[in-house]
């Protein structure tokens, strides 16, 4: 019996969870890890839809609402250049104006960034025994890290500027959905090489001897 660990970071190199599998004559696990178009990547990318669409909730604590300063001088800008009266739910992170649909718009960059696996900023590379799983936007950090901010004029008749800060929006947290999605690619990849042998998964608490991925907001 051969012991597997999964050990899942955010890009500031917290561990966010672990999965462990014990598994007997396990082989070759390329084909689990696969590439853009495999089951976990593709898994990954359906749950950054959940996210956007709960916003946030899906993977842990629900995305702040607007600040005031982004409702005063974000949102006006937002909903004239979208050409709606308000932003409807799951729309903080969006450029649609209907972000219900779960079809990319055609000026969205940061959600099919992260849900669509061909887009030229969708991040999902294999190296050895990590993941890099996110999104190469710029900006993507500093929703995920709630750092950066916006800087405009304070109005088209007075002088002076105003900045509002970015509020952390987490991106690269893993979820429950994921969680689970990945422990059932890893049952049925482990069923698949010990041919109905005995195997056991299970998921624990963190998990600090073997890291096998690590998913970054990568700038």
């Amino acid at each position: 019996m051969s012991s597997f660990s999964l050990v899942l970071y955010d890009e500031t190199g917290k561990a966010e969870g672990a999965l462990e599998a014990a598994i007997r004559n396990a082989k070759d696990w390329k084909k689990f890890w696969a590439g853009k178009g495999g089951p976990i990547s593709l898994l990954w990318a359906e749950t950054r839809k959940q996210m956007f669409a709960t916003e946030g909730q899906s993977t842990g604590a629900d995305w702040p609402k607007y600040t005031r300063q982004e409702q005063r001088y974000w949102l006006p800008i937002k909903r004239w250049s979208l050409g709606v009266k308000r932003i409807e739910q799951g729309g903080i992170l969006r450029w649609t104006p209907t972000p219900r649909s779960s079809t990319p718009a055609a000026h969205e960059r940061l959600y099919p960034s992260m849900t669509v696996t061909n887009h030229p900023h969708y991040v999902y590379d294999v190296s050895g025994t990590q993941v890099q799983l996110g999104t190469s936007l710029p900006y993507a950090r500093n929703h995920n890290l709630g750092v950066g901010a916006y800087t405009r004029k304070t109005s088209r008749k007075k002088s002076g500027t105003v900045t509002i800060p970015t509020p952390k929006r987490p991106l690269v947290r893993f979820g429950k959905p994921f969680a689970y999605g990945v422990q059932q690619e890893l049952n049925r990849t482990a069923l698949l090489q010990s041919a109905g042998k005995k195997v056991g998964i299970t998921t624990t608490g963190l998990a600090d001897r073997v890291s096998f991925a690590r998913a970054q907001g990568r700038p």
